[in-house]
């Protein structure tokens, strides 16, 4: 926006991570053609590129901002994508909600994952296993508990199966438990 400054980045992820984890998504202010905002910056002579929206490309300023260069809101932008979506803060994320059940946390590790992605292409395999092998400290605490819980019910379920036989062969040949 035109009122941001160096800093920007930093300041909104700060406030950010104050909060309950999420997925944050981070862009840059587009002025489409026929639109308020492109006429009023076309005006002013802040367009720099294309006249058609087809030609306009995601997290690539068009204009210049009022307080911060070009590539100074690029650089802002990919350091707001990089801090939000890091293996660090992947794991900040996932312990911070580590009272919720396993499988939440996996769901939201790896919606991390691909949200990541809307940023940082991860198109070919190469890519995801870096990704995989740079979250592997997350992803390796939460299988371990993951296996860990299915162990328990699977061991509590055999009990419970159990005890229903034990408690249905008592009920076919005790009169009292029988009525």
């Amino acid at each position: 926006m035109d009122n941001d400054t160096v800093g920007v980045a930093d300041r909104t992820i700060d406030e950010i991570e104050s909060w309950a984890p999420g997925l944050p998504v981070f862009g840059q202010l587009t002025p489409f053609p026929a639109t308020p905002l492109y006429d009023r910056l076309e005006k002013s002579g802040r367009m720099r590129r294309p006249k058609h929206w087809l030609d306009f490309a995601p997290f690539v300023m068009a204009h210049d901002p009022l307080k911060m260069s070009i590539d100074e809101a690029k650089a802002e932008t990919l350091h707001a994508w990089s801090r939000s979506y890091s293996p660090e803060r992947n794991q900040e994320a996932i312990e911070s909600i580590r009272n919720t059940p396993v499988q939440v946390r996996i769901g939201h590790l790896v919606a991390r994952m691909f949200f990541r992605g809307i940023y940082f292409p991860q198109m070919g395999t190469r890519a995801w296993l870096k990704l995989l092998f740079d979250n592997r400290r997350t992803i390796l605490s939460l299988t371990g508990e993951g296996l860990n819980t299915w162990r328990r019910a699977r061991k509590a379920a055999k009990f419970d199966s159990k005890i229903s036989r034990k408690f249905d062969s008592k009920a076919v040949t005790d009169p009292a438990v029988r009525d």
